[in-house]
């Protein structure tokens, strides 16, 4: 987490000082690539795909409720900042991915609102790291619902270790479908 900041910071100060002339298919190339490469790894969970197919009611509903509780406690950041609601919306339809959310916001609506989300979703995985064992012991699906799109990689350990193997493969569905879903609401939002 220090190293992700550190590297956040030092983008900052380079972009200050530094006349950094960033060519706007580079960005766009390298997310492709990120998605693809969540593609590969969703690729290669066969056997974990199988037994998601079981569960696939309990994942459908588990995002749906996950999707839906972001968007609305999102939504209620137009009472305490000068964010309006379609602003507020976008930024938390990241549910947790912040490398994804924060670029696509930067170059579809404003760097600043990219920022804001960035940093809305780090924030929402240092939680996720402290709250899911603690909120686990008496709601296993309300602790996957906490890591969102990250259920699926770096918060499946911590959830893996809070919950059983049934909510664990419920997580990784969910992480899927909510990763899935990043793209496709921040670009209709915006």
């Amino acid at each position: 987490m220090i190293l992700l900041l550190s590297a956040v910071v030092a983008g900052i100060i380079s972009g200050i000082y530094f006349n950094f002339n960033i060519p706007s298919n580079l960005t766009t190339i390298l997310l492709m690539f990120l998605v693809f490469s969540v593609g590969v790894d969703i690729g290669s969970e066969e056997k974990i795909l199988s037994k998601l197919k079981v569960n696939m009611k309990n994942i459908l509903f588990q995002s749906i409720l996950t999707i839906l509780g972001s968007l609305i406690f999102g939504s209620l950041a137009i009472f305490f900042t000068n964010l309006n609601l379609k602003e507020s919306l976008g930024a938390s339809a990241g549910f947790g991915w912040y490398s994804l959310s924060g670029v696509m916001i930067s170059n579809l609506y404003s760097p600043v609102l990219g920022a804001i989300s960035f940093t809305a979703n780090v924030i929402r995985e240092i939680l996720a790291i402290v709250l899911i064992p603690l909120v686990a012991k008496w709601s296993p699906l309300g602790a996957a619902s906490i890591g969102g799109a990250t259920s699926m990689d770096t918060m499946l350990g911590v959830i893996s270790k809070s919950t059983d193997k049934e909510t664990t493969l419920i997580a990784f569905g969910q992480g899927v479908i909510l990763s899935l879903s990043v793209p496709i609401l921040i670009t209709l939002i915006f």
